[in-house]
């Protein structure tokens, strides 16, 4: 018969020691400052981000203060536009309201003088005499004011509207300097300017548009453009010019 053998059991550990506070404490080497390598086996690399990460971490950062810029400049345009369309329904509250309470009526024209100065440059003096018939609104020409002479539907002068301030129930006469288009006269003028014998009658279309505002008080109109067309029918072009008949009409745009 085979004989077994059994291997004794190993020998217990050995009894953790006590702390003794005054044995020798692990010294660590000093490492000085400067620059290390450290090195990392790839096995315990797990993954390495791709630089596609950083730009897209990067844009996600950023846009949100884009956002807050882009929804306070669009704040302010709805601010603006919604403050002019009030300026605007105002303006044509005031503006119903001043046409409803005072009703103003259209200024008056008429010519009093025509003088054709013949010279290198001829000039059409013109005296115009304007009548504001309202009792309490006056009237203000803003420049920007435009003057024509024709004859037989063809400019033949033109010149500028002055501009100035005319009170309630208030006539003012002023003279309009119109200067001839390039070229010469036309013949029909020239004939009546040089004709001794007899006066050759001449009708001309004095067309005005100027722009205008009314106000009284604190009330104030917007602007009112005046398209004024006038028929002047003078005697002759000589000395002593009379006006023999004319024919105005004032009309707003």
């Amino acid at each position: 018969m085979e004989e077994r053998f059994s291997l004794p059991p190993p020998p217990p550990p050995p009894p953790p020691q006590p702390y003794d506070p005054d044995s020798p404490k692990l010294q660590l080497p000093y490492v000085g400052p400067g620059t290390y390598v450290v090195q990392v086996p790839k096995d315990q690399v797990y993954r390495v981000p791709p630089p596609e990460n950083a730009r897209i971490a990067e844009s996600y950062r950023v846009s949100p203060r884009k956002g807050k810029k882009r929804s306070c400049c669009c704040w302010c345009c709805v601010c603006l536009i919604f403050f002019i369309i009030i300026l605007i329904i105002l303006g044509a509250i005031i503006g119903g309201l001043f046409s409803a309470v005072l009703k103003p009526r259209s200024p008056i024209f008429s010519v009093q003088h025509f003088q054709l100065k013949n010279s290198s440059h001829p000039i059409y003096n013109i005296t115009l005499k304007v009548k504001n018939p309202n009792p309490k609104v006056g009237i203000d020409y803003k420049e920007g004011g435009d003057v024509s002479l024709s004859l037989k539907k063809k400019e033949i002068a033109s010149g500028d509207y002055p501009s100035f301030y005319q009170a309630h129930d208030d006539s003012k006469e002023f003279r309009l300097a119109l200067k001839a288009s390039k070229g010469t006269l036309p013949k029909e003028v020239d004939e009546s300017m040089t004709s001794m014998k007899k006066k050759v009658h001449l009708t001309f279309k004095l067309t005005i548009q100027v722009p205008t505002q009314m106000n009284t008080w604190v009330l104030q109109s917007g602007t009112i453009i005046y398209d004024v067309t006038c028929q002047v029918k003078v005697d002759t072009l000589a000395k002593n010019t009379r006006v023999l008949s004319q024919e105005c009409e004032t009309k707003r745009q």
